[in-house]
């Protein structure tokens, strides 16, 4: 099984300390888009800039960047700088070939050299999943939804 992260645009009315208990099946969201792992972790460090508030924490404090393990609530406060992130990435990827071939994380081989791992994406995918959290950002602005974010 891939390693993902789900971004749920919800009604703000949603039950957010209580979001994560529901499956997946049982959550009721208005859109969904999912990430793998490898392009989350290749975008983590812009990912920081992000406003967000941490619901799995009593009185959700607020921070900056996603919970990798766990949850992350994006609010209008999130909106500006998270659609100006994906946005950024989605300009740049559109100038890749249509199989990008990315540096990953550095990982040990048995022998004990290590290497960087090669991840193959594709870009078309890549990009028409950015534009979709970038129109869930702007949704933000109104502060009627919030984007959640399960992590691995």
């Amino acid at each position: 099984m891939a390693l993902e992260h789900e971004f749920y645009l919800i009604p703000k009315t949603a039950n957010i300390q209580e979001y994560w208990q529901y499956t997946h099946e049982e959550r009721t969201y208005l859109d969904c888009v999912v990430l793998h792992d490898d392009l989350i972790l290749y975008i983590m460090d812009s990912l920081k800039w992000i406003p967000t508030k941490n619901p799995g924490i009593r009185n959700m404090p607020a921070g900056y960047g996603i919970n990798y393990h766990g949850l992350t609530l994006f609010d209008n406060q999130s909106a500006i700088t998270l659609r100006n992130v994906f946005s950024a990435w989605r300009d740049l990827f559109e100038n890749a070939p249509k199989v990008m071939k990315l540096t990953g994380s550095f990982v040990w081989s048995d022998k004990e050299e290590g290497e960087y791992e090669r991840l193959i994406l594709n870009r078309n995918l890549v990009i028409m999943q950015l534009e979709r959290l970038i129109t869930m950002a702007e949704k933000l602005l109104d502060g009627e939804v919030y984007i959640y974010h399960s992590g691995i």
